[in-house]
């Protein structure tokens, strides 16, 4: 006789769960039609077992063969529940086995010899023995039904250990939990053959699973109702090309100033309002909030694209009535990812539609159509941001000289410092892309720091006075401006390499004068502390010749484009304003200069020192010590 205590109440517990599982919204992706696969074999693999169980005591009533056929279903099915946990494994952990023909076989021979063996059972005794008496035994191989759970269930424990990097410490523990309970469950079954205990363990497995990878909440967003972040990511890393061509997302303008205005429990009002709409009105679509005012639908037609933004925008142009007369008055603008680039990278692909969001709500963009073109400029400036890392944690910034030469004699008198980066595969990067990245994510200041001590140790290595080099100048961000201990941190390491301040001109740009206040408190103390100032890419920008009178600056740096204009087209504003910033009291350089007519050129309206290519390209450190050391 079989012990049934446990049986009603996991068929209780297990129909609840199908009952509240489908009733909440879910995303056809594999991890959820996995969960759905395994409670179902649950439930046939429960009801068959009562059901054969109830037949064996009852033997009297039913055909041999009528027992043996439901028993072996019962152990197909008790397979196909071992193996199909398995699989939940891989899919948690990341890992697809249909790229590895040796995984393949690994999987799929075990499983495929234990069915082989079950359904001989049809004309031999191999797995169960039925006497004519109906007395259920074991057959001879009864422990391959065994060591087929225990290899896919170890082998799945294997599986969490070794890709444990791809998942989360929860999702460790929690995968390794299920997989333990599945284990001791077995054991159990082994010791206790007359309880039906297996299915109680199995219970407590998809309970684990429920609780932590297949709750409606990891996947619902609450303020709005919508899917989240999270579940967008795992959409796009298991969409194939083709299948949903339309993804479009909306963004409103300046949220965050919208939460300070309206309040924070009025603007998620709005979220909810928000979210109910566009469910409601595009039921056949997958409706994601990706928080920060964001939103994206993703769908099958790609046609319907320009139907769904007009209706979107109708809508905002009426208010979000929230209740107690407080109406919200949002504006939005739209990016979509054109088709084509779904054949991209998933992980790039769902970067890129935030990226886009992001930029498009900075700049109240009302539309944006991304191309392949731009996820490719994405996953390049992905690249740089690593290249910058990598450069940082090991120091290997590169530093370059462009020497600055006197406009009369054409000399080498100083020099500029540029920093250089490498690629994974040794091309340099130019400053142009990575300086924008490191300025973004805050690493300049760090990159800023080395590019500043390379210079410091390069002044202390070389004689400078044989080359003729009277100083260098070092480039610094607005953003390096803004730190508080920088004139403590660059005089630490002047002091290192006993390295006077004046040798050193500090370069900043007019972008650096936004804050006037804060530049001219900064630029005082650090004069004091001995640098000296100039104004790099003057033309360029919007600031004043009566700030710039105020400032310390010693030196002004006219921007390439500027001198360029004036030597396509003469004109008297250039050479005017060369002789006003010299009675002002600075020298003034001229960049870009690439020929001798345009150094002579500006040699002629005033200006002092000549930089560009005509006279030099940046070159590393040590070629520009063995190029001027020698004259």
């Amino acid at each position: 006789m079989w012990n049934y205590n446990l049986i009603l109440p996991e068929c209780v517990i297990i129909g609840t769960f199908l009952i509240f599982y489908f009733t909440q919204p879910r995303l056809p992706i594999k991890i959820n039609r996995a969960f759905i696969y395994i409670i179902v074999i649950d439930l046939l693999t429960l009801f068959v077992d009562v059901v054969s169980s109830y037949c064996l005591e009852h033997f009297n009533y039913l055909d041999p063969c009528i027992l043996r056929l439901q028993n072996i279903v019962f152990f197909i099915l008790f397979l196909q529940r071992t193996f199909c946990f398995l699989m939940f494994t891989t899919i948690i952990v990341k890992k697809d086995m249909r790229t590895s023909k040796k995984e393949i076989l690994i999987f799929l021979i075990p499983t495929l010899a234990a069915h082989i063996f079950v359904l001989l059972n049809f004309f031999f005794e191999t797995i169960f023995r039925i006497s004519e008496s109906g007395k259920y035994s074991q057959g001879p191989l009864y422990c391959l039904i065994y060591v087929c759970a225990y290899y896919y269930v170890i082998l799945s424990i294997i599986y969490v250990i070794r890709y444990r990097k791809n998942i989360s410490t929860g999702e460790f523990i929690f995968c390794l939990g299920y997989n333990l309970v599945l284990l001791t469950g077995y054991t159990l079954r082994i010791v206790y053959p007359r309880y039906l205990i297996m299915n109680f363990f199995t219970l407590v497995s998809i309970i684990v699973i429920y609780l932590a990878f297949e709750n409606p909440a990891l996947f619902i967003e609450e303020k709005s109702g919508a899917f989240n972040r999270k579940a967008l990511m795992h959409l796009f890393m298991e969409m194939k090309a083709g299948k949903y061509p339309l993804i479009l997302g909306f963004t409103i303008h300046n949220y965050g100033e919208l939460r300070d205005i309206y309040s924070n429990n009025q603007t998620d009002k709005g979220l909810s309002l928000i979210g109910s709409f566009l469910k409601q009105t595009f039921p056949k679509l997958m409706i994601f909030y990706l928080r920060d005012g964001r939103f994206v639908l993703v769908g099958k037609d790609y046609s319907q694209a320009e139907e769904i933004k007009n209706k979107i925008r109708n809508r905002f142009d009426s208010a979000w009535n929230t209740g107690e007369d407080i109406d919200l008055f949002l504006e939005i603008s739209f990016a979509q990812l054109n088709p084509e680039t779904i054949s991209c990278d998933r992980d790039l692909l769902f970067t890129t539609m935030l990226t886009s969001l992001t930029d498009i709500q900075s700049k109240n963009q009302a539309e944006l159509n991304v191309t392949i073109e731009q996820v490719e400029q994405i996953e390049q400036n992905k690249h740089t941001k690593r290249a910058v890392e990598l450069a940082i944690e090991h120091n290997s910034i590169e530093l370059y000289l462009q020497p600055v030469v006197d406009a009369r004699s054409q000399k080498l008198t100083g020099a500029e410092a540029l920093a250089r980066i490498r690629d994974s595969n040794g091309e340099i990067i130019p400053p142009s892309q990575f300086i924008p990245i490191a300025e973004k994510n805050g690493r300049i200041n760090i990159l800023g720091k080395q590019m500043f001590e390379k210079t410091c140790q390069f002044l202390h290595d070389n004689d400078i006075e044989a080359m003729g080099l009277s100083w260098i100048n070092v480039n610094l961000s607005p953003i390096q401006f803004l730190r508080r201990d920088l004139c403590d941190n660059f005089t630490a390491i002047l002091k290192k390499y006993d390295i006077p301040a004046e040798k050193i001109h500090l370069e900043i740009t007019e972008e650096s004068m936004i804050d006037y206040e804060l530049l001219k408190k900064q630029m005082e103390a650090m004069k004091a502390a001995g640098f000296c100032f100039a104004l790099d890419d003057y033309g360029r920008g919007y600031s004043n010749i009566a700030r710039m009178k105020k400032c310390p600056f010693i030196n002004v740096k006219l921007d390439m484009e500027f001198v360029w204009d004036y030597f396509k087209e003469k004109d008297k504003i250039l050479p005017t304003l060369v002789q006003t910033i010299k009675q002002m009291g600075f020298t003034v350089t001229a960049e870009g200069i690439e020929s001798l007519e345009l150094a002579d050129t500006m040699r002629d309206i005033g200006c002092d020192y000549l930089q560009g290519f005509v006279f030099s390209q940046p070159i590393p450190a040590n070629e520009f010590a063995g190029k001027y050391g020698k004259n």
